[in-house]
C-alpha cells in the first residue's frame, strides 16, 4: 500500500457497505433535483464548502459580527452534542 492512497482502499467490505448504503438511499429518492445534485458531487473535481484555515476565520468572524445568535446560545448549542 502506497502511503497516497487511502486505506479503505484496501478493506473491500467497508467500501462495499458504503457502496450500499448509497444505492439503497439513491433507490428510497424518488426527488430528481436531490439525486442530481447528488451525482454532481459524486463527480465534482473537489468538495464543496472545503474552507482554508484562513477562510474559515473569516466566516466564523462574520457570523459572529451578524448577532444572529449570542455566544451563549452557540454554547448552549454544542452543549447538547456533548450530552
Amino acid at each position: 500500500m502506497k502511503v497516497s492512497e487511502p486505506s479503505v482502499a484496501y478493506n473491500a467490505s467497508n467500501l462495499q457497505g458504503l457502496k450500499n448504503r448509497l444505492i439503497a438511499s439513491i433507490d428510497g429518492s424518488n426527488d430528481e433535483e436531490k439525486l442530481q445534485q447528488c451525482l454532481e458531487l459524486l463527480h465534482a473535481d473537489s468538495m464543496p464548502c472545503v474552507f482554508s484555515d484562513e477562510d474559515f476565520k473569516r466566516e466564523v468572524k462574520a457570523s459572529e459580527m451578524e448577532g444572529v445568535a449570542t455566544a451563549e446560545e452557540v454554547a448552549d448549542m454544542f452543549a447538547e452534542w456533548n450530552r
